[in-house]
């Protein structure tokens, strides 16, 4: 075997070892359904860090996407029996802190859930934060990055907006989680 296929099969073997393999099937799953759809989607949340090899732990695959995008998912993933898409405000568990003091945060955004091979997937059209009583933020929206997935191309939230995101609500410790994959060094290249 060359130097290029071991190089290749340690990848391979270290993604996989990194991501559950449930989440994997579901990622494989849904991009099946989703790619020629011509929907542009992300995936975001916990699995969006853990693809870019941030140690976070995953318990559902998050997407965002637009409104639209949420209806024309809806349409494509009808087998495994998604609940109806509803526009809801909800708050999520973890306050900002914001120069020592604390303030809820919440998200808006056209919603709905559904479970593929025994993990729940959460789709969130033109998503939207607010912490406190300021204003309602603009529709999350970026170029996304790209990993592949066993030869699939998943767009996903850059480690950046992510990083910045944390930071903003003082959210120190997952901000650290992230530097610490942006800021290791690349690890040298085995010889051909």
């Amino acid at each position: 075997m060359s130097y290029t296929n071991q190089d290749f099969l340690d990848q391979l073997s270290h993604f996989l070892t990194i991501i559950p393999q449930k989440y994997v099937d579901a990622l494989l799953t849904l991009h099946e359904k989703l790619y020629d759809k011509k929907i542009k989607w992300i995936v975001s949340g916990d699995l969006a860090e853990r693809l870019r090899l941030v140690k976070v732990d995953p318990d559902c695959i998050e997407i965002v996407t637009s409104k639209d995008g949420a209806e024309q998912i809806f349409q494509a993933v009808q087998e495994f029996k998604p609940q109806k898409v509803i526009f809801q405000t909800q708050r999520l568990p973890r306050d900002a802190v914001i120069g020592g003091e604390k303030f809820p945060v919440s998200v808006r955004s056209h919603y709905f859930e559904f479970n593929v091979n025994g993990v729940n997937v959460k789709v969130q059209g033109d998503l939207q934060f607010k912490v406190g009583n300021w204003d309602w933020g603009e529709v999350f929206d970026f170029n996304p990055e790209y990993v592949y997935v066993i030869g699939k191309k998943i767009a996903v939230t850059p480690l950046p907006i992510q990083y910045e995101f944390y930071q903003t609500l003082g959210w120190n410790d997952r901000a650290e989680k992230i530097e610490q994959i942006t800021k290791k060094p690349l690890a040298a290249k085995k010889p051909f």
